[in-house]
């Protein structure tokens, strides 16, 4: 006689299946975030997967969302970047680039874009009163668009 599963053991085996290796739109965009904040901050990705205690193509596969990222290596990732875990697992910031309007989503990757460039060009300034003078122009710049949007 053949044992029959029931509906709960059978839902839970499907779950571990698809829990264990499948990765999906959230460890892309937890993959992107890492790399947006080690390319902000300077740092290359042999140096992260050196602190990290991976190979550089792991980090590579983390950041592109190939592989998931386990919760203890990503505190790992936020510690080495010397940020909070929360930078890199932004809901808001995931729930915008999942926009419906195609509009929207190319507004957002324009801006994830530019984002990047900017941030790489001011990691390599090196004067710090510099620096403070950007990002006090960019606050700035960002207090007057608040005040001109009310």
């Amino acid at each position: 006689m053949q044992e029959t599963k029931s509906s709960s053991a059978m839902a839970t085996e499907a779950l571990r299946k698809v829990a264990t290796r499948e990765t999906n739109e959230i460890d892309k965009f937890v993959g992107e975030r890492i790399r947006l904040y080690r390319v902000m901050l300077g740092i290359n990705q042999q140096k992260l997967a050196k602190d990290l205690g991976v190979t550089f193509q792991q980090l590579q596969k983390y950041e592109r969302g190939e592989n998931r990222i386990g919760a203890g290596r990503l505190l790992m990732v936020a510690n080495a970047l010397g940020i909070p875990i929360s930078f890199l697992l932004d809901e808001e910031g995931f729930s915008q680039r999942h926009a419906d309007t195609n509009a929207a989503d190319m507004e957002i990757s324009q801006i994830a874009r530019d984002a990047y460039s900017i941030g790489r060009a001011f990691s390599q300034i090196t004067d710090p009163a510099i620096r403070r003078s950007i990002t006090t122009l960019v606050q700035s710049l960002v207090r007057q668009t608040e005040w001109t949007e009310v």
